[in-house]
């Protein structure tokens, strides 16, 4: 488990949780979505991990530390 939702304390396994909050605070869907500056925030925090992508290659964003460089070797079959 993550974690828990920044704004409601959802726990992870009960929502999907992501690091589109404040200062890359986990999130919930329902939560991240519930008023449109929340959603434009949320929107923002996707585009700069996407962003990430340019700089780093293929990055992971589940990770504690945040987004991290990424090789699709490592994946284990």
């Amino acid at each position: 488990m993550r974690g828990t939702c920044h704004y409601c304390g959802a726990p992870d396994t009960e929502a999907d949780l992501r690091p589109y909050g404040p200062g890359g605070a986990d999130v919930c869907f329902l939560c991240a979505t519930a008023t449109p500056e929340r959603e434009a925030a949320a929107k923002a925090a996707f585009g700069a991990i996407l962003d990430a992508t340019s700089v780093l290659g293929p990055v992971a964003i589940g990770t504690a530390a945040g987004p991290q460089p990424f090789d699709p070797r490592e994946i284990r079959r």
